[in-house]
């Protein structure tokens, strides 16, 4: 039996990295999962891993800033599943993403409103969207993940790191209305993870070389959080201790 049979968990940006460990996580404890992703290649992946695993699977090929196409997914997967338990907004990111990173006086308008909407907007589109079914149950998660831009500030990442903050500040601010209904909303803000094997140097205070986290760090954090229903409206700052300051090694 997994902490989460019966259960059905969506994860935004489930397509690799965080997310497609976090589905992965959800899926190995039993859980039918909702895989919302942009790359329609990477999200069939991930389903087909996941269906492997013996539990439900759904492909939700989307863009978080869509609203209407939001909607509409949660609608299919409430038909198929009964609806969504536990909604991981983990779909964001900076103007990296677009190759535009610069300081914020240089930034372009439409680069702002990339990562503003694709981080905010992309949230409370998934949250609104699967809230009534949440209220009419009595019951449910929503976890945001956030970074630690939001509590340290980053460079270059002006908007990046607003948007990461107004993240916090929409769990904390949602689950004082929805706690009446039994739905935890909490953020967890992940510090540097390491991508492709690579997780030395990264200025944490664990390790002799400051090792960066890995995506099973954050994965474990957040199921934790969906296992508890006495946490609400908070932030668990997952980096290695980095946002201490820095290591003097």
């Amino acid at each position: 039996m997994g902490r989460f049979d019966g259960r059905t968990a969506m994860i935004t940006g489930a397509g690799k990295n965080i997310g497609k460990e976090i589905a992965l996580a959800f899926a190995r404890e039993g859980a039918n999962i909702v895989v919302c992703d942009l790359n329609e290649e990477n999200t069939r992946s991930t389903v087909k891993e996941i269906e492997a695993m013996g539990v439900g699977a759904m492909a939700a090929v989307c863009d978080v800033r869509d609203r209407e196409k939001i909607n509409f997914l949660v609608a299919e997967a409430e038909k198929r599943f009964g609806g969504i338990d536990i909604l991981v907004n983990n779909a964001g990111g900076s103007a990296g993403l677009l190759g535009k990173l610069t300081p914020f006086a240089d930034a372009e308008p439409e680069t702002i409103d990339f990562v503003l909407d694709v981080n905010i907007k992309g949230s409370f589109n998934c949250a609104h969207a699967v809230l009534k079914n949440m209220i009419q149950k009595q019951w449910g998660k929503i976890i945001n993940i956030s970074s630690i831009a939001a509590v340290c500030g980053l460079k270059k990442r002006t908007d990046y790191a607003a948007a990461k903050a107004a993240m916090i500040g929409m769990a904390r601010a949602l689950a004082l209305e929805v706690g009446q209904y039994n739905i935890c909303v909490n953020c967890v803000s992940p510090g540097a993870i390491a991508r492709n094997g690579d997780s030395h140097g990264s200025m944490t205070h664990l390790g002799e070389d400051g090792r960066m986290g890995e995506p099973k760090d954050i994965a474990d954090t957040v199921l934790f959080l969906a296992g508890q229903d006495y946490i609400t409206g908070q932030n668990i700052v997952v980096d290695g201790g980095r946002s201490l300051g820095p290591s003097h090694r």
